[in-house]
């Protein structure tokens, strides 16, 4: 019971928006001209409008609920070992659209991607060989 509240609350916060940053990041004295100038070396990026990934972020954390809920549920209710392997196997498999969901949350859509795309074959792959 514990594993699938601390899925959900996971979840939540990753599909929330980022809260916005107040000011400029702090950095040492001499690093504020190349940030604000945009010089090699800038260690703040710009950041994309937030908007553009809330669709992605709770798609990803919803494909992470179902992968990893409705096993740790199953197990909860009926606590046997075949079930509770089984939800072993679903939080390790799991780790996958987290992942992905995290790197939409970071903005990083491409490797979101990437990442989401590994998550058929992995469930392919755990049909064959235990993931525990």
């Amino acid at each position: 019971m514990g594993a699938l509240a601390t899925t959900l609350a996971l979840a939540h916060a990753v599909a929330r928006p980022r809260r916005p940053t107040i000011g400029p990041p702090s950095l040492p004295a001499g690093r504020r001209p190349a940030v604000r100038l945009g010089l090699p070396g800038a260690t703040h990026a710009p950041r994309r409008a937030e908007g553009t990934g809330a669709l992605a972020r709770a798609a990803l954390a919803l494909a992470y609920v179902t992968t990893a809920g409705r096993p740790f549920l199953h197990a909860a209710l009926n606590p046997s070992p075949p079930l509770t392997q089984r939800a072993v196997g679903g939080g390790i498999r799991a780790l996958i659209p987290l992942q992905a969901a995290l790197a939409a949350r970071s903005g990083s859509f491409g490797s979101a991607l990437v990442a989401a795309s590994l998550a058929p074959a992995a469930r392919r792959f755990a049909r064959r060989v235990s993931v525990t």
